[in-house]
């Protein structure tokens, strides 16, 4: 494209350089040889972006059926990683928690026994 515009450009600076025709005459040439590449390139880049968009759209009714089994092995994974966290920590928990429930019951008894 560069290198047709540049061919265009030189031709026309040749033809002007020779005196034949007036400038006005010239820059309405230069203009309609660069406004058709132009258009051209446009019309190729339009046809590019509806075939992208055709092809998107039939990637996108695809996907599901290639990530459902990826999103249920990764609730898998997930729900194994929740299973594995809680066995970690219930060593560590139920202990406090017993230990906040005896002091708990201890802090009741004792506001049971003031206030009698």
């Amino acid at each position: 494209m560069g290198l047709t515009l540049l061919g265009l450009g030189l031709l026309v600076l040749a033809a002007a350089t020779v005196g034949y025709g007036t400038p006005s005459a010239w820059a309405d040439t230069t203009l309609i040889l660069l406004a058709i590449p132009t258009a051209i390139l446009l019309v190729v880049v339009l046809a590019a972006l509806g075939v992208g968009s055709f092809l998107l759209i039939r990637l996108v009714r695809e996907i599901p059926r290639f990530t459902s089994g990826l999103q249920e092995g990764v609730d898998q994974v997930a729900g194994a990683v929740q299973r594995g966290s809680d066995a970690a920590a219930r060593p560590v928990i139920a202990p406090r928690a017993v230990a906040a429930a005896l002091l708990q019951a201890g802090r009741s008894l004792r506001s049971l026994f003031r206030a009698e």
